[in-house]
């Protein structure tokens, strides 16, 4: 009886699971409704567009120069801005050197001259004595010699010379007072009162700018130089605003041109904006640039008249953007792309007027998906 028992309970259990496969009811199959994605659109036009180029530089002055004495001599005066960043105007005398043995050279000069006209007096008194001395008594064609002519030259000469010497010794006497040749400032100096300086131009006595115009070179590349270029002749400028301040104001330049030459260790090209009196504070900048302040700047470029302005996160890819289809459908459509940043994308091809172009994420994609409308 212990060994039949299992044994009938295991063909029980065998039959029921056979009952069991066999009447089982049919199951039922259901298809899987596909949901529809809801997305944004933007319905776009052309408009003229505006390029332009983001680059960084430094305010460098226009005109910067050596400061150097045309004469020898020992300053025995500083002007009071004749410092490291002092301001002067053009004409201000910024050194003024020992002008002793100038003042006697225009001494010597002046009696040098008063010899001259002498001379010159005393042989136009001979020669009119010898012409009509030969006038009188003579016969025949009068030598120049016999009339004086060369010794008259030789007189007319020697004031002529007389004269040259004494406006160079004024010329030098003047040179003992160093001016300003422009409206700037003194960027170092190296002589200072008491000490005697040599005319010679590799000695000078300071580095001075003019503070009338900077110039800034902004790094470009070659293709942001193709956004820059063009036929129209009007006036662009340039946009510049301190770097790393926030709140810094704007400063407005004009681009001056883009240079020829590529830098062949960095293959950029360099614009170069210009600005009017960027060191002098003004109602609208009361904090003026500085020499060698680091700016950022927008400059202007060319402009598209036909051309569909996009936010950035409507790209799918680089060149792709989705089209919501008059059927509701979603395609791929390529594009070309004139500029991008961070905010916006200007494309100049590859849409046509009043396309709908989807611009909220989307999770997953397949071409020609159904989706729903909810927001223009």
């Amino acid at each position: 009886m212990k060994v039949l028992l299992p044994i009938l309970i295991l063909l029980a259990a065998g039959s029921i699971t056979t009952l069991l496969v066999i009447f089982k009811p049919d199951a039922v199959e259901v298809a899987p409704e596909r949901p529809v994605t809801s997305v944004e659109i933007l319905t776009v036009q052309p408009e003229t567009v505006q390029l332009t180029v983001r680059s960084q530089g430094t305010v460098l002055p226009r005109t910067e120069s050596d400061l150097s004495a045309e004469v020898s001599g020992r300053i025995i005066e500083v002007a009071d801005n004749f410092r490291a960043g002092g301001s002067f105007r053009q004409g201000d005398v910024l050194v003024k050197l020992d002008p002793a043995d100038y003042e006697a050279a225009v001494a010597a000069s002046r009696a040098e001259l008063a010899n001259a006209e002498l001379l010159l007096a005393q042989e136009t008194a001979l020669a009119e004595q010898a012409a009509a001395d030969w006038a009188a008594i003579g016969r025949g064609e009068p030598s120049d010699l016999t009339l004086r002519k060369p010794q008259l030259a030789q007189a007319q000469a020697r004031l002529e010379s007389a004269r040259a010497n004494l406006r160079r010794a004024q010329r030098d006497l003047e040179r003992t007072h160093l001016t300003a040749p422009f409206d700037g400032r003194v960027l170092s100096t190296s002589a200072d009162l008491g000490q005697f300086i040599s005319a010679a131009p590799a000695a000078p006595v300071a580095r001075i700018f003019a503070t009338d115009r900077a110039e800034v070179r902004l790094p470009i590349t070659t293709r942001e130089a193709e956004r820059l270029e063009s036929r129209d002749r009007r006036q662009r400028y340039v946009q510049l605003q301190k770097a790393n301040a926030p709140r810094s104001p704007t400063w407005t330049a004009r681009f001056a041109r883009i240079e020829a030459t590529i830098d062949p260790s960095t293959r950029l090209l360099f614009v170069v904006a210009e600005l009017d009196a960027p060191f002098e504070p003004s109602a609208e900048h009361p904090e003026p640039l500085r020499r060698g302040q680091f700016v950022t700047a927008e400059i202007e470029g060319r402009t598209l008249s036909q051309a569909y302005l996009l936010p950035n996160y409507a790209l799918r890819g680089s060149n792709s953007v989705y089209i919501v289809t008059p059927e509701g459908k979603l395609e791929t459509r390529r594009v070309e792309i004139a500029q991008s940043d961070t905010a916006t994308v200007i494309i100049t091809d590859g849409l046509e007027p009043g396309e709908r172009v989807a611009i909220s994420p989307i999770a997953y994609y397949v071409e020609n998906m159904p989706v729903e409308v909810i927001q223009e």
